[in-house]
């Protein structure tokens, strides 16, 4: 085991001790039982609390598959020391049943490439998890997988809601938003968000009024909160998990709140798999708790529908732009600028500058560009990592820096951000002057 995934370990059982609020001596016993065995030091229980729990388990995926059987069992036990299973450790243990023990049956394979479940995060403000909600999303439409939803919604809502969870389907949402008074909405809107202008009201309005399982996904989940599934997602559940709680990056720094989400792609019926996922939750948890009712007159501020109401109301985030600056005669360097105007992590015009070696230049704008596959590019892993590291030390202080690392699918490196994003400096003699011009960086599909 490595010096990281012994730190990810440390993160996962500090996470199952500390999810009731309570530190029971059985469960400090069955930590320094967990310490030795695996050799985790002072140093990586240190580095895990700069770990999200979500991170920390994906880290342990890549061990062989006794190995994460093994763990699971021991967090499993160390879990049940106090002989109490809360909410919060209940689905904690989902998350790692699900994506530690090996089981073809969550498998979706596709030609070409298989889904597996994983866990993905996005920044909030929230620091504690309530009414926990399972959200159907997908890309683009799928027909039979829609009328499977539809045919059995009400029968898996209230399979759902006997285990104290929300089932959120975005068409039914959208009707129960239909159905209230549009002057209620509206009044609700600018209540939560007394600044906010009476146009941009009615906009997010009639945004709830046309929103669509895609549209959601899209321009809520993935560009608005990057929340980093596949673009091009398949037809998955998202089962909120709980918040990860890490600093800013500096020891005296801000501590950061994360939502964490698994990820199941839909590899059979919808209800089959809620169902299966809720009996293993209710089988180990001690104190489900039942989500109240609510009607056309009552509008409900918990839950998913107050998290979706709170990414509406929030402005946009700006992500900062990437512009690749070549060396030319003014500088001999390599560098790759990640600036933003007008909005920052401190509200300010953000520019952090990152240099590069030649060969690491060559490899960040090639996956920029089109994607790197491994196979006809040569062994490149060393150089990524490089990369990533500089990336974490330039952008130490923006919220999501992972945003910007190459990510592996399949034998492809690439760059997981929006086209209008990406810039490149170029350099040019006109009349024995040098003229500098940034311009969009045109992608190239492969």
């Amino acid at each position: 085991m490595t010096q990281k995934q012994k730190s990810a370990l440390a993160r996962i059982i500090s996470d199952m001790i500390k999810a009731d609020n309570i530190i029971d001596i059985g469960e400090i016993q069955a930590m320094q039982e967990l310490t030795i065995k695996y050799g985790i030091s002072p140093q990586n229980m240190e580095q895990a609390r700069k770990m999200r729990f979500s991170d920390s388990v994906n880290e342990l995926k890549s061990l062989e598959q006794e190995e994460r059987e093994e763990i699971y069992e021991h967090i499993k036990k160390l879990t049940m020391s106090d002989n109490v299973c809360v909410q919060k450790e209940a689905l904690l243990m989902i998350a790692l049943k699900y994506c530690l023990l090996e089981s073809n049956q969550h498998t979706l394979s596709l030609p070409g490439k298989s889904f597996k479940p994983k866990l993905i995060s996005c920044p909030t403000s929230e620091s504690s998890i309530n009414d926990p909600y399972i959200v159907y999303i997908e890309s683009s439409y799928d027909e039979k997988r829609n009328e499977d939803i539809s045919k059995n919604f009400r029968l898996i809502v209230a399979e759902a809601q006997l285990k104290g969870f929300h089932f959120i389907y975005i068409p039914e949402l959208v009707k129960e938003f239909q159905q209230m008074s549009a002057e209620y909405v509206q009044d609700v809107i600018k209540f939560m968000a007394p600044s906010m202008e009476d146009n941009y009201v009615k906009r997010i309005y009639r945004d709830l009024g046309r929103m669509t399982t895609q549209s959601f996904f899209l321009e809520v989940l993935y560009e608005r909160l990057n929340v980093r599934v596949d673009r091009d997602v398949v037809p998955s559940l998202l089962i909120n998990i709980g918040t990860s709680v890490v600093p800013y990056c500096v020891i005296e720094g801000p501590v950061q709140y994360y939502t964490e989400f698994l990820h199941l792609p839909l590899c059979k019926e919808t209800f089959s798999t809620v169902d299966e996922m809720l009996s293993y939750y209710s089988s180990i948890v001690n104190f489900p708790e039942r989500p109240q009712h609510g009607n056309s007159n009552q509008f409900r501020y918990f839950g998913f529908y107050k998290a979706l109401f709170n990414f509406l109301i929030a402005p946009p985030r700006t992500k900062p732009n990437v512009t690749f600056v070549e060396a030319n005669m003014r500088s001999n360097r390599y560098s790759v600028v990640f600036q933003s105007e007008g909005q920052s992590v401190d509200s300010c015009n953000y520019r952090r500058t990152m240099w590069l070696t030649p060969k690491e230049f060559e490899v960040y704008k090639k996956i920029a560009l089109s994607g790197w596959n491994i196979s006809r590019g040569g062994r490149i892993a060393p150089v990524v990592s490089h990369i990533k590291n500089k990336i974490r030390e330039t952008l130490i202080d923006l919220t999501e820096p992972e945003t910007y690392m190459p990510i592996k699918n399949g034998n492809t490196y690439r760059l997981d951000i929006a086209d209008s994003m990406l810039f490149e400096e170029v350099s040019e003699y006109r009349d024995d002057s040098l003229i500098t011009t940034i311009r969009p960086l045109k992608r190239i599909v492969e």
